[in-house]
């Protein structure tokens, strides 16, 4: 996450970047409620941004179009953070949202990552891992994904963290005007297959094991699958309909990411991916590559 402030101390803003999940297996329904995933994670150059200032006496306001307020996974972040240090915390989060809502890109849990990040450059809080992994991971399970840079193979409900190293990547993102609940599209899932953990582990393994081999794009394509996606298609046609259309396109692979409705074409080349944008017009759609690591990843055992 960029991170950048006005030199008083008092404002903070962060680059909150949206998540493509180039390969997702969904498992059976775990005891604690959800589903078993396996999932290749990487963050984009698609972002929203995040501003976190010092308003002392004002309490806690989080402005955002899409969800204002307590609702807002940024304001649970903050509760949550205030909660575990036994203080209080009176900013204003301010959300510019360009990460499609709805659209299975992780935006509100990156926004939600990125405020702890402004939190503890603005309160100069100095943070264990584990601690900053509970929080986030007490907030959504995709949380703890964006508080480290990289492409990370993503096990148990999604908080079981890897990185992997990958080749650059060259990718579009199409929105269809359509906003999906996550909750809903794991219900059509459950609908219409039913998985069994012995089934879904040895998915998951092999999953595991060609991460550990990819050269370049096409080895990526190659993992590139969704379990979502066929309950989702079966229902909403227009999301099959723009993988088509990436397909069509020339990419090397397409598919919805997460649990939708967005899908992503991945290219051979960044000038293919972006004569593929221009050729999607008018739809919404991004010409984005993956976020390179940044440093050295501490983070703790999770899970």
């Amino acid at each position: 996450m960029a991170v950048s402030g006005n030199g008083s101390g008092a404002v903070v803003e962060v680059a909150a970047p949206a998540k493509i999940n180039l390969a997702l297996l969904v498992g059976p329904v775990r005891p604690d409620g959800f589903h078993e995933i396996a999932s290749l994670m990487l963050p984009v150059t698609l972002a929203d941004r995040v501003v976190v200032e010092r308003t002392p006496g004002t309490g806690l306001d989080v402005a955002c179009d899409v969800a204002p307020g307590e609702q807002n996974l940024a304001a649970r972040l903050v509760r949550e953070l205030e909660t575990r240090l036994e203080r209080t915390f009176e900013v204003r989060v301010t959300i510019s949202k360009h990460v499609p809502h709805g659209g299975g890109l992780g935006g509100g849990s990156s926004d939600a990552a990125a405020t702890l990040v402004a939190l503890e450059r603005l309160f100069d809080l100095d943070l264990s891992a584990r601690l900053r992994y509970e929080v986030a991971s007490a907030v959504g399970s995709d949380v703890p994904f964006f508080l480290w840079p990289g492409s990370q193979l993503a096990m148990g409900r999604g908080q079981v963290l890897k990185p992997v190293d990958l080749p650059e990547l060259d990718l579009v993102i199409v929105a269809p005007d359509l906003c999906l609940s996550t909750a809903a599209v794991y219900g059509w899932r459950d609908e219409d297959a039913e998985t069994t953990l012995k089934q879904f582990a040895p998915r998951a393994g092999e999953l595991a094991s060609a991460v550990q081999v990819v050269v370049g794009a096409a080895d990526v394509a190659a993992l590139v699958q969704n379990d979502l996606e066929a309950a989702v298609v079966a229902r909403r046609p227009e999301v099959g309909a723009l993988r088509d259309r990436l397909l069509a396109a020339g990419a090397l692979t397409a598919a919805m990411t997460g649990s939708g409705a967005a899908v992503f074409g991945l290219f051979a080349t960044g000038a293919a991916a972006r004569q593929a944008r221009a050729a999607l017009a008018p739809t919404r759609a991004w010409h984005v590559t993956d976020l390179q690591p940044a440093g050295p990843r501490t983070r703790p055992r999770s899970g």
